[in-house]
């Protein structure tokens, strides 16, 4: 079972500083500025994601994306 925990960040002298951790079975994983962040971050781990898979969308020959892209360092547009 995971253990994930949001505390104040303290420094290691023991200070407490500002900031939120987020602790999983006492490791430090994250350190936030906001609570409701460090929250999310909480919820994001502990919580399945609702979409069981992501469907891969691949591009067809008709799709205006597919056309190849200008090349790298060349300018697309007028200069004097």
């Amino acid at each position: 079972m995971m253990k994930v925990e949001v505390t104040r960040y303290r420094k290691a002298d023991g200070y407490a500083t500002r900031y939120w951790s987020v602790t999983v079975n006492g490791e430090l994983l994250a350190v936030t500025v906001y609570r409701k962040g460090a929250e999310a971050v909480a919820r994001a781990i502990t919580t399945p994601t609702q979409i069981p898979h992501v469907p891969i969308l691949e591009d067809s020959a008709e799709a205006p994306s597919s056309r190849p892209h200008a090349p790298a360092g060349l300018a697309t547009y007028r200069t004097r």
